[in-house]
Parts: C-alpha cells; sequence; structure tokens
C-alpha cells in the first residue's frame, strides 16, 4: 500500500520530469505541467487560490460571482474594483509564477472561452 509520503515522492517526480521535443531538439519543462495533460494539479491549484482568496479577501473585493474552468475565470466584480482585485489575487501565490489578467466586456461580447454574442436567424 502507498503512504502519503510515497504519493508525494511520485507526483514530484511526475511534476519535475517533464521532456517534450520541439524542432528536432528534447527539452526539460523546469516549471508546471505538460500541456495537454490531466487538468488534475491545475485544478487543485486554482481551487487552493479561491479558497484562499474567499478566506482573506476584503469584503468589497470579493467578487459577486466567481466560475471557473481549469485557469479561465469568469468574474463579477464591483465597479472600479477591477484593478484592485487583480493586485489581490497576483499576491496569492507566494511564488510569484502566477499571473491574473483581467478583459472587460466589450460590444456585448464576454472574452471567457471565447463566449460572445451569438445572433440566432
Amino acid at each position: 500500500m502507498l503512504e502519503a509520503d510515497d504519493i508525494m515522492e511520485l507526483l514530484e517526480f511526475i511534476l519535475t520530469t517533464t521532456y517534450f521535443n520541439f524542432r528536432d531538439q528534447i527539452y526539460r519543462q523546469k516549471f508546471g505541467t505538460a500541456m495537454g495533460s490531466p487538468p488534475l494539479v491545475a485544478n487543485s491549484f486554482m481551487e487552493h487560490l479561491e479558497q484562499k482568496l474567499l478566506a482573506t479577501a476584503p469584503e468589497d473585493l470579493k467578487p459577486k460571482l466567481w466560475k471557473r474552468y481549469v485557469d479561465d475565470i469568469l468574474d463579477i466584480a464591483k465597479k472600479g474594483l477591477v484593478e484592485k482585485l487583480t493586485e489581490f489575487l497576483n499576491n496569492l501565490d507566494n511564488s510569484s509564477n502566477i499571473k491574473f489578467t483581467y478583459e472587460v466586456e466589450q460590444d456585448g461580447k464576454l472574452p471567457f472561452l471565447d463566449l460572445g454574442q451569438k445572433t440566432v436567424t
């Protein structure tokens, strides 16, 4: 039976030994998981950040709506506080490897998973 330490060792091995081929050269990925891999690690990390946000954010910064698919987030924040919320989010990750950015609705289109206003005829 695997112990917790064994699982952690295996997980560390998997996350730190990712190689990929690009233009006939083999490279070792130094940070993160391989693109296209199951989003388990990304989801776990993002859920951790979400919980930290909800536990530590001042009430005026907490989004009214927060929906996420892997690393794409749709949220509704109070008007005028988007920049402040983004700054708060960027300070949640101590490694400084995760950087949140934001886009706002324009012309009735939402830049979330390429959603937009569709015309049905």
